[in-house]
């Protein structure tokens, strides 16, 4: 097909195209990408019905843009899958690694650490209680929980 007839249709049909595929994609670029692909796809093969019939002609060209388009969701969707199995497995993996991860720290804890203080560090980091809590809990101040934890902290930093 010549560039001149391309362009003639890319003028009076653009926007109806596009509407459709705005419709069905919902994506502004993805619309455009999608008729600029049937222009682009008509200008490397003589695939148009007769120009004759305008109705025929407009009919072809939105035709072309809904299979387009739906192509296109279907090839989205795959690729949301295989990213959400992706995602899905990733997640497994780091939950190993934290669950590994934590059961070093508690080993070291348990080298390092007093009786009192790994008392302390499992209700803070395991069981999530606040200072507060963990004070009321065994009768001291929430200072005294913190300095005991800040204690540990300095301790772990040195001995690494």
């Amino acid at each position: 097909m010549k560039k001149t007839e391309i362009d003639h249709l890319f003028r009076r049909y653009y926007v109806d195209m596009y509407r459709r595929a705005r419709a069905l994609l919902y994506d502004e670029q993805e619309s455009e990408d999608v008729v600029s692909d049937i222009f682009e796809n008509l200008l490397h093969a003589d695939i148009l019905p007769p120009a004759d019939d305008e109705r025929q002609l407009k009919g072809y060209l939105l035709a072309a843009v809904r299979n387009e388009s739906l192509k296109r969701i279907r090839l989205k969707s795959n690729r949301e899958r295989l990213l959400g199995l992706y995602a899905q497995e990733k997640d497994e993996d780091d939950a190993e690694d934290k669950e590994e991860r934590l059961q070093q720290l508690l080993a070291i804890t348990r080298q390092r650490l007093s009786e009192q203080e790994l008392h302390i560090f499992h209700m803070r980091f395991i069981e999530g209680m606040s200072y507060d809590a963990i004070g009321t809990k065994l009768g001291i101040s929430r200072v005294a929980v913190w300095n005991i934890s800040t204690t540990w902290s300095f301790r772990a930093c040195i001995n690494g």
